[in-house]
């Protein structure tokens, strides 16, 4: 799990949101919290299950999807929605490219600036985007090394 720089700044400021709409943070919400803050991994639920468990035990499958879903509405998290595998979280709410593996669907955050942006769109069409969601497949560089072998 990569750690992001500022994830402690990102906790807390989750953690200051939910509580200003009034939710109860458990332990187990508070794991959670802390795992997504810090993890640019991208994880799925299951995901988030294991790691939370190693830390809080009395954790279910229903606390974390009923977290994630709450941490959703609340629009501090985006759900990655995939057909053919499991839905991952992203707590990066700025507007960024996600780079998604074919192969060990490893999912990276790509920052730099979007091909278009929000001003230029609503100028040209009169449409107001209010989010977005770019991503590029294709295969991360161990998956590129190991296809070539």
């Amino acid at each position: 799990m990569k750690r992001l720089v500022g994830s402690q700044a990102r906790e807390q400021m989750l953690i200051v949101r939910l509580r200003e709409k009034g939710y109860r943070l458990t332990p187990q919400r508070r794991e959670i919290i802390h795992l997504l803050s810090g993890d640019t991994s991208h994880p799925s639920a299951p995901d988030v299950l294991k790691r939370a468990r190693k830390r809080v035990s009395r954790i279910s499958m229903s606390t974390v999807y009923y977290t994630l879903d709450m941490l959703k509405r609340e629009g501090l998290i985006r759900e990655l929605d995939f057909y053919d595998r499991d839905n991952r979280y992203d707590v990066n709410m700025e507007e960024h490219i996600n780079l998604i593996c074919r192969k060990c669907g490893m999912i990276e955050d790509f920052t730099e600036a979007l091909p278009v942006s929000f001003k230029m769109i609503e100028a040209q069409t009169g449409f107001q985007p209010e989010g977005t969601r770019f991503e590029y497949y294709g295969y991360c560089k161990v998956c590129r090394r190991t296809r070539k072998q």
